[in-house]
């Protein structure tokens, strides 16, 4: 068993958190730097935004590296063994000391909304990813690298399918939708072939063209709800592939649900993925993540230093959402 400060760090392809945390779960220090994730801005960025976050944490709680107990490294992009071996030299070279993890960042998003150490958690945003952890600590996710490989749900699909539903009532495939109509106001069109043209040719980027969709269900658009049910359902398909994998069927868990597609309202997108895991998990029960993944780090880093984890765990969420929110 370690004693001694924690360090727990996540860094995804927006930024990188750190926190320095002692056996009491009292931040000590934190840091912050840009986005880490190596597949999107390479594995020179990623290893110095990891670096800098790091290191002010260390500054600021008046620690050097060999003092740390246990650290937990919970990365967007550690999607294979070879990741992690690849980034696997960024804690090395930072001289940190006791037992460490580098694993993908999925796992700090679980570990940070559920009140225990298992669970089942799925993250759609930009991408969509669903993993778990049983009670006997056996971990399975899906692969999150996209449709291509089974993960569909992101806001990219969502946005796909809007512009999908506009070209079918243009070509009269489909019906009618609000959709043609936000879009072209969105992007300046000035009509639907206009739109097509654009997106076609790759002069109109789609990528944000989700957040339209809710506007258009909100208003009561049904070609729009039925894209947002789609989703949720895939992504309710993905939950309940992690639940069975991890022979959770008949268990009490808690689902934590991440990323913007989860923020948005009205909630067309959690009502289907309830709605499908429900038909394969009955007793689970869903949270939202409230406070930032990388508390979920610092408490792998806790269990993987076999440190007891006491009634700390909602204090040091709200004290780092208030501490990341005012950086």
């Amino acid at each position: 068993m370690s004693e001694g400060p924690v360090l727990g760090v996540h860094g995804d392809g927006d930024a990188c958190h750190a926190l320095v945390v002692d056996p009491s779960g009292t931040i000590l220090g934190a840091g912050e730097s840009g986005p880490a994730n190596w597949e999107v801005v390479g594995i020179e960025a990623a290893g110095a935004a990891l670096r800098a976050s790091v290191r002010e944490a260390l500054e600021r709680a008046a620690l050097a590296p060999e003092e740390v107990a246990a650290s937990a490294f919970a990365l967007a992009g550690v999607d294979f063994p070879s990741d992690r071996l690849r980034l696997r030299g960024v804690p090395e070279a930072l001289g940190l000391s006791g037992p460490c993890e580098v694993t993908n960042d999925a796992f700090a998003a679980l570990r940070a909304g559920a009140t225990r150490p298992w669970g089942v958690c799925v993250i759609a945003g930009r991408g969509a990813v669903a993993t778990g952890r049983n009670p006997s600590g056996e971990v399975y996710r899906t692969l999150g690298l996209g449709p291509l490989f089974g993960d569909w749900g992101s806001t990219a699909e969502v946005a796909d399918d809007a512009m999908s539903a506009v070209a079918d009532e243009f070509t009269g495939r489909g019906p009618r939708t609000l959709l043609t109509t936000l879009l072209c106001e969105h992007t300046g069109s000035t009509s639907a072939l206009e739109l097509i043209e654009g997106v076609g040719r790759g002069r109109i980027d789609s990528s944000g063209f989700a957040r339209l969709v809710f506007q258009a269900a909100r208003r009561g658009d049904a070609v729009a709800q039925g894209i947002l049910e789609r989703a949720g359902a895939a992504l309710g398909r993905s939950a309940a592939l992690v639940v069975r994998a991890l022979r959770m069927q008949d268990l009490e868990f808690e689902l934590v649900l991440s990323g913007s597609l989860f923020e948005a309202e009205p909630p067309f997108v959690r009502d289907a993925l309830e709605e499908t895991v429900r038909r394969t998990a009955p007793q689970f029960r869903s949270v939202r993540l409230e406070v930032p993944p990388v508390v979920g780090a610092v408490l792998l880093a806790f269990e993987l230093g076999q440190m007891p984890v006491g009634g700390f765990r909602e204090g040091l969420g709200l004290a780092a959402r208030e501490l990341f929110r005012a950086a």
